[in-house]
């Protein structure tokens, strides 16, 4: 019966995700229900991972990023850098801190750590936060380290596109085969202990995980042009 429930509370977060794919109170909240109901059985591959353990090893306090401090740091700071692109687009950063840090449990810690530096993941890769941006990054995370949660938010994107927005279609499968070939050719940025870098350049950051200039503006690439006709063979 559990299971029966368990499943009925993932679909109906999925269908709100078709709904409305880039909100990330939406994907908040579907990774919430996993963590809450399956969290030991469907994020073991990422628990298992040798830098998430050592991540767990380390006992890194949960990743605090305040906007007052951040937005007096230097310009080209990865921290000043995270801050502008918060301010820039209106976000509220309040429901990061949602969960109580006293819980202790792997797969919440994970969970804490995951969503806290997602908007640095942008910042750092350079993929946007509309539908094919976000769908770009989860593309990305995928690349890096496999779990349903990339898989199945991209697949709510896609069905999103063929029911609400076909004519993004194609933007949105660009998008994702550069996050999945850029997350491939680069380190992982799973488990870092981001707060040691919040002060740091962000030219530095990127170079340390080999993140070119190049791939930075692959990810904020728009459609490949519509292809020519072909033409019918004789």
């Amino acid at each position: 019966m559990s299971k029966l429930i368990n499943g009925a509370r993932f679909l109906i977060a999925y269908a709100r995700l078709v709904r409305s794919v880039a909100n990330l109170d939406i994907v908040f909240n579907l990774i919430n229900e996993i963590v809450d109901h399956e969290g030991d059985e469907k994020l073991a591959p990422i628990l298992a991972l040798p830098a998430v353990q050592a991540m767990l090893d380390r006992g890194d306090p949960p990743l605090v990023l305040d906007l007052v401090v951040l937005r007096e740091l230097p310009e080209g700071t990865l921290g000043r850098a995270f801050a502008e692109f918060i301010d820039s687009r209106g976000f509220s950063i309040e429901d990061l801190y949602r969960h109580d840090p006293s819980e202790q449990t792997e797969a919440r810690r994970l969970q804490i750590h995951l969503e806290r530096s997602h908007d640095l993941w942008h910042v750092v890769t350079g993929f946007d936060t509309d539908e094919a941006g976000e769908l770009g990054l989860q593309a990305f995370y995928l690349a890096q380290f496999e779990g349903a949660i990339a898989g199945t938010i991209l697949s709510a994107g896609l069905l999103n596109g063929v029911l609400f927005r076909p004519e993004d279609l194609r933007r949105r499968m660009d998008a994702m085969a550069t996050g999945w070939g850029y997350g491939k050719s680069v380190r992982s940025l799973l488990g870092v202990d981001w707060a040691a870098l919040l002060d740091q350049s962000l030219s530095e950051v990127r170079e340390r995980f080999g993140i070119t200039p190049e791939l930075v503006l692959s990810a904020g690439r728009p459609a490949a042009p519509e292809l020519a006709e072909i033409p019918a063979a004789a």
